[in-house]
This record gives C-alpha cells, sequence and structure tokens, in this order.
C-alpha cells in the first residue's frame, strides 16, 4: 500500500491546524510552511471540509480552522478523507467482492494485516502529531487556548502563523 501525495499533504495541513487549533490560518500561510502547491490544497482542503475536519472561511481574512478538537482527528480519518476506505486488497472493499474470499490462504492475512494498520493509524491524533510545534509555540510564551491576549501578543502569534 502507497499512500498518494495529497494524503501525505492532507496530513501536514491538519498537524499544520492542530498545532493552534483555535486559530483560522490563512491558506498561504499552510501552503508556504508545509510546501503544499496551491492547486492540491484547494482540492485537499475542500475534501476534509466535505469529511467535517476543517471550516473555511473566503475573503480576505479567511482562512482554514479544525472543525473538530485535534484529539478527536485521527491519522485513519485524515488518509480516508482523501483516499477513501482503507483497504489494502480488493477482497478487503466489501464481503463478496472477490469470488476466491471463502478459500483464498491469504485473505485472513490480509485482513489481519489491515486490521492492524486501522488499529495504529486510529490511535495518532492530530493532537499527538502536532505536539512538538504546539510546545514549541508555548515555549515563546504565546497564549494557548483560554488564555487571554494582549494585542502585542495577538500580533505576535499572527506573525508566527502567517510566517
Amino acid at each position: 500500500m502507497r499512500l498518494t501525495r495529497e494524503a501525505d499533504y492532507a496530513v501536514r495541513i491538519i498537524v499544520d491546524l492542530a498545532a493552534a487549533p483555535d486559530v483560522l490560518v490563512p491558506r498561504r500561510a499552510i501552503q508556504r510552511r508545509q510546501e503544499v502547491p496551491a492547486a492540491h490544497l484547494a482540492k485537499i482542503v475542500q475534501l476534509l471540509r466535505r469529511a467535517g475536519l476543517v471550516k473555511t472561511w473566503r475573503g480576505a481574512q479567511g482562512g482554514v480552522a479544525l472543525a473538530l478538537p485535534p484529539e478527536k482527528i485521527t491519522l485513519r480519518r485524515v488518509v480516508e478523507a482523501v483516499e477513501g476506505p482503507l483497504a489494502l486488497n480488493l477482497c478487503l472493499v466489501a464481503p463478496g467482492t472477490c469470488s476466491r474470499e471463502s478459500f483464498c490462504p491469504v485473505h485472513p492475512v490480509w485482513r489481519r494485516v489491515q486490521a492492524i494498520l486501522v488499529r495504529e493509524l486510529d490511535a495518532v491524533t492530530a493532537a499527538s502529531l502536532a505536539q512538538p510545534r504546539r510546545q514549541l509555540l508555548q515555549e515563546r510564551s504565546l497564549p494557548t487556548k483560554g488564555q487571554p491576549m494582549c494585542e502585542p501578543k495577538a500580533r505576535e502569534l499572527h506573525a508566527q502563523l502567517v510566517s
């Protein structure tokens, strides 16, 4: 199994947003930080929005923000938002897809490996992936969720997020 470039970009976008989950991030900032081409960014953000993972706003003050807490967004949800349901082999897409399913010696192996993959992807959250960047922002004494933000700190945070 190989993830597409779009799935990789989707993970990058979600992790970027999870570093500051309560901040509306301009698309251009995500594009620059995560090295996602503009055409891909627009398409992937749309897929993530349809999956209920992000919210978007248009206009000069627009951008992208997480629609859910980062602790609720799993790596599996992000990948499936772009790739569709995970299936290591066609026989795992739906019962009866493969005529050999009932006697194929490899089918139980594919099923077991897929279960492991799904379990591992479900165990990783956007919050855990974004923790190093969140830690960096906190170390710079930037406010986190629920803390009051004075105007200079707000400008400083915005400058870091858009750069």
